[in-house]
């Protein structure tokens, strides 16, 4: 029997490979993936058929940066969950009991997941050898940056498969993936651009290159590459790019090796009764950790005017695990602080406008992080854990269901913003030096004449800081966005898991998805880009909060600028997605089983 046909037979291979090939999943994002490349080329390709060099880069960047996005984004959906699966379905300690040897086993996830995720990479090749036939690049330029997105795909298809192989839950796992593809592909160079540091310079730029767009950045556009980050060798970024892919990938597979046959010791959450003295209640919260809201001590009534689903929702799952909740936020804290710090540093030089925009970034990045993964197991929770039940057999309505899971997932969002304030306070110091007359705001006395002088007050408060008021609107309406996107594809998909992914998929789009429009620059107008941008919350807030933006030479639409059409728009498509949350929980509420 020959290495491959052996190779073949491995059930494991065949079960993996097999149902992820015919799953709909699978063929969708392929087709997805194929319509949006070919589109990138059939929009960009001149009508004349005549390429210049410009029109070729253009082509070339694009199309690369799309492929290697959608290939980031669907090989995490395939190794994220593919060991929390089995842990779900209760069927890993199956594959531990069976006549496998462990390597089959270990050859079989490895081979079968990473496998489906390189079928999909060449199916988008014959898409990008279209691309050779404008010319503008070379055979040799051409097979690197192809090499490049099939590294990237190997080697993070290995880190989601180390994080599967460490969690229980398959949204557990997604998070904590796509927050790593985030990091290392994303915000490499947030040291370059933060700290003003000459001596770890050299550091920070060997950083920036751990991330494969960096590395086609610096391949396609060598001169302007070394220009733009002073005392880079464009030369030596793919170098550098090998090399971290390797030590990441080595690491990642060492990881899913070890924790595949040992899996960390899951805490199981144990039965205490419930306590209603005062000694106890004293003991415990003197204790380590400090209960916000101690899940063992015996509740109050819900009162009437109270919706059931948002106490229930408080007590169990937000303030039921104070270890996660204090550890988050401590986390959030000591990255706020570090970035106070760095904008602290930056405050000699003049350009304020790029610490405003690096601590818009900081407060809406955390919302994508955070917002999606909250509200996502709303709904399949419930179904899972068959307590959805209990919720059909109550006299509650499908909108007091779904507003109570918006309210304490909001509620949950919003804890967590509570630690990037030091960075809110630097946005309000850097508004105006004038501050507000506070003893005319709240006069002692009330007459004609400090009822006049309380009203100039409120008017001069509101003028100096009207900025941070309208940008805290968009963290708002960014919040309900999110959470109630994460609703929505909670009450359709099949499980929590499915749920987080399409919950980060609608994030992804609104937040960067909307900016692809720029990328066909003078192609489309200057309106289109103008409807299209108005999705966006990061160039709505830099609009307001920037004292020149890209947004505010941008033609006004309905006579609004684009943040305030950005407040329209989010408000309109939150209400939607609560009303379609609302009729799907209605109908699951009848639906016979």
């Amino acid at each position: 029997m020959s290495i491959a046909t052996s190779t073949w037979e491995n059930p494991i291979l065949r079960r993996e490979f097999t149902s992820a090939a015919r799953s709909t999943k699978t063929i969708s994002m392929a087709a997805a993936a194929t319509f949006a490349l070919s589109f990138i080329i059939y929009f960009l390709w001149p009508r004349t058929g005549i390429f210049s060099d410009s029109n070729s880069t253009e082509l070339f960047t694009i199309f690369l940066g799309a492929e290697l996005t959608f290939m980031l984004l669907m090989t995490a959906g395939f190794t994220a969950s593919s060991i929390t699966y089995e842990r779900e379905r209760k069927t890993f300690a199956m594959l531990q009991t069976s006549l496998l040897t462990p390597g089959e086993i270990l050859f079989g996830k490895l081979i079968g997941t990473l496998g489906i995720s390189l079928v999909l990479f060449l199916v988008t090749v014959p898409v990008a050898s279209l691309c050779a036939l404008s010319g503008g690049i070379s055979l040799p330029t051409l097979l690197k940056a192809l090499s490049i997105v099939a590294i990237a795909t190997i080697v993070f298809g290995l880190m989601g498969l180390a994080i599967s192989a460490l969690c229980n839950r398959t949204y557990v796992s997604l998070l904590l993936t796509y927050i790593g593809i985030a990091v290392l592909a994303g915000a490499t160079w947030l040291p370059y651009a933060l700290f003003d540091i000459p001596s770890l310079k050299p550091l920070f730029i060997k950083l920036r290159a751990i991330s494969p767009y960096e590395a086609l950045f610096a391949l396609q556009f060598s001169e302007a590459y070394e220009i733009d980050v002073a005392g880079a060798n464009a030369a030596a970024v793919f170098h550098t790019f090998l090399i971290a892919m390797l030590i990441i990938g080595g690491l990642s597979f060492c990881i899913f090796a070890k924790f595949i046959f040992a899996p960390p010791n899951f805490k199981r959450t144990r039965t205490v009764e419930q306590y209603t003295d005062t000694k106890t209640m004293l003991k415990r919260k003197l204790g380590f950790p400090f209960y916000l809201i101690d899940p063992l001590r015996r509740k109050k009534p819900i009162a009437n005017y109270r919706n059931p689903v948002f106490v229930a929702e408080i007590r169990s799952k937000i303030f039921g695990n104070p270890k996660f909740i204090i550890r988050s936020l401590t986390t959030c804290i000591c990255i706020s602080l570090c970035l106070l710090v760095a904008i602290l540093q930056q405050i000699g030089n003049t350009d304020l406008d790029k610490i405003r925009a690096v601590a818009i970034i900081f407060q809406l990045g955390l919302v994508a992080l955070l917002a999606p993964t909250v509200s996502s197991g709303s709904v399949t929770d419930e179904l899972s854990n068959n307590t959805f039940l209990l919720l059909r057999l109550s006299p509650l309505s499908s909108f007091t269901v779904v507003m109570g899971k918006i309210k304490a997932a909001l509620m949950y969002v919003m804890i967590f913003l509570l630690s990037s304030l030091p960075v809110l306070i630097v946005l309000v110091f850097l508004e105006t030096n004038d501050s507000p007359d506070f003893g005319a705001m709240f006069p002692r006395t009330f007459n004609e004449q400090t009822m006049h002088d309380m009203g100039l007050a409120w008017e001069n408060f509101f003028q100096i800081y009207s900025r941070v008021f309208s940008w805290c609107a968009i963290l708002l309406t960014t919040c309900l966005l999110l959470t109630s996107a994460g609703l929505c594809a909670s009450c359709f998909c099949p499980n929590t898991g499915v749920a987080t992914a399409v919950s980060y998929g609608f994030a992804l789009v609104t937040m960067a998805g909307s900016l692809a429009i720029l990328l066909f620059g003078s192609r489309t107008s200057p309106e289109m880009q103008a409807c299209f941008l108005m999705f966006n919350p990061f160039l709505a807030a830099l609009e307001i909060t920037l004292d020149s933006s890209l947004a505010s030479r941008l033609p006004l639409i309905w006579g609004n600028h684009l943040w305030v059409n950005h407040l329209y728009l989010a408000c309109g498509i939150t209400f939607l997605l609560l009303l379609v949350s609302a009729i799907r929980v209605h109908f699951l509420f009848r639906e016979q089983k």
